[in-house]
């Protein structure tokens, strides 16, 4: 055999060495993460994490899987600045994650500005009553004069869904930040009529909001708004 042959015989034989311990020890950082999961220590975890490969979408999915869980220390484990993009997830923080865990997002790179199938973006999604205002804060703080004022396929403005879930802490802050009560398909004053909300009416009244007088007493009819009557 001549020299070159051996050379190369030997080249192949290390190469073969290198992939197959690569393998294995692929292997077993994949076997440590798996077994990581289910594990209550979430360093444990996290220095599994560091030492296997996940691809964004496997990263993408785990996430959803810690924070349905409500296991939202491991969820972080897994953000990095493409995993932060996923609207799916991104949106569940908003709406249903403590202030420290949606922070944690918007400092990793979460967007107010992303919209999901609605057109719809954080500040849409997260009115609900059961959300606390100092998330909702953390929105605010983030959105421009234009993003607030934003309306979804449904022509609806986030202030019409707060006014909706009758949230006032979350109604002052918006329209503090420059939300116009008078935007969208449905004004926001005539679902305050509709709750037979006096006080939300009058806030938003106070905040420019345009109302015809027929109209509220149309709807008070109807709902059996008796302070509108």
């Amino acid at each position: 055999m001549k020299k070159k042959q051996i050379i190369s015989v030997v080249l192949l034989f290390l190469i073969g060495i290198g992939v197959t311990t690569y393998l294995l020890i692929e292997q077993r950082n994949q076997q440590a993460f798996e077994k990581s999961i289910d594990t209550s220590d979430v360093n444990a975890f996290a220095s599994a994490v560091e030492h296997v490969s996940l691809s964004t979408k496997d990263r993408n999915q785990y996430i959803q899987q810690f924070q349905e869980a409500l296991d939202y220390e491991k969820a972080l484990v897994l953000l990095d600045d493409k995993s932060v993009k996923n609207q799916v997830n991104w949106f569940y923080v908003a709406r249903f994650g403590p202030a420290s865990v949606v922070k944690q997002w918007l400092d990793a790179g979460a967007s107010v500005e992303q919209t999901n199938e609605q057109q719809q973006t954080v500040l849409h999604v997260a009115t609900s009553i059961n959300r606390s205002a100092d998330v909702y804060a953390l929105f605010i703080k983030r959105v421009s004069a234009k993003e607030i004022n934003l309306l979804d396929q449904y022509r609806n403005s986030a202030l019409y869904y707060a006014t909706i879930d009758q949230n006032e802490p979350v109604i002052e802050m918006l329209l503090a930040a420059g939300a116009n009560p008078n935007l969208g398909e449905n004004p926001p004053i005539y679902e305050a009529v509709k709750q037979n909300r006096r006080d939300i009416y009058q806030l938003l009244k106070k905040h420019g909001a345009q109302v015809k007088q027929m109209e509220v007493k149309k709807i008070a009819r109807a709902y059996g708004a008796t302070s509108f009557k």
